[in-house]
């Protein structure tokens, strides 16, 4: 059957209970907003803290709503894997659910996805609003990714993108945290999938703390980009089938 939903929002959810509601509020709006039907897919990644209840207030609160769930936590990877993966829109857009991204800027992204035929959209963060070693780390992250993988993209690690939803739900997504952003558009290019850029305001959390371990995230980033690289390349070759 085919879907009438012409936009879904696709989001990890881990340990968010104190920024969730003001953040699917916001979201509710803006989709009001927009043309067409819509619909958010949050997966609660096995959360400890009182994010399952409020997302359960949420559900009823807001019929576009629908939320899968881990009893355990996967990796926000797997999370996002699981929600695009339960998206049926004809564009997905990924997000945080930390309120860092302002979804409105999703139209941006659809209309240029439109104008240029491109079957993905990524946002790139014009001013990235973080600590003074999380935005010098993300500079060099970014040119790590444009030498070791040729493309000529700003910001592959932004989570804001819009893809055409057969697309992005055919990916296969492996990582199982930080580097989810970038595998998406590496793997899409490998695909010979035509990407955009737009630029997109990056804004504070909304409430909580990043669970990212800044040297921790850093190494494992590192070693994950050098195992893409190799798989993407014997997918090139043909050698393998799935990039």
């Amino acid at each position: 059957m085919v879907s009438d939903v012409r936009l879904s929002v696709a989001a990890p959810c881990f340990n968010e209970a104190e920024a969730i509601e003001a953040v699917l509020v916001e979201w509710d709006g803006v989709l009001d907003a927009m043309p067409g039907t819509s619909e958010i897919v949050l997966c609660n990644d096995g959360s400890t803290d009182a994010t399952a209840e409020v997302l359960e207030r949420m559900v009823q609160r807001f019929p576009r709503l629908r939320v899968v769930s881990f009893e355990t936590n996967a990796g926000y990877g797997r999370a996002l894997r699981s929600a695009i993966g339960a998206t049926t829109g004809r564009y997905v857009a990924t997000i945080d659910s930390d309120g860092q991204f302002d979804l409105a800027e999703a139209s941006e992204l659809i209309e240029e996805l439109e104008r240029g035929g491109f079957d993905c959209v990524t946002g790139y963060r014009k001013g990235k609003n973080d600590s003074f070693f999380r935005v010098l780390a993300d500079r060099g992250f970014n040119r790590l990714v444009r030498l070791m993988f040729g493309v000529r993209l700003r910001d592959t690690n932004c989570a804001l993108k819009v893809a055409k939803g057969d697309v992005l739900r055919e990916l296969h997504i492996e990582a199982r945290g930080y580097p989810t952003p970038t595998e998406i558009v590496l793997r899409l290019d490998a695909r010979g999938c035509r990407i955009g850029e737009v630029g997109i305001t990056h804004r504070e959390r909304a409430a909580g703390a990043s669970k990212l371990h800044p040297w921790r995230t850093a190494w494992t980033m590192f070693r994950y980009l050098l195992y893409l690289r190799r798989k993407l390349k014997l997918f090139r070759a043909g050698i393998i089938v799935e990039s």
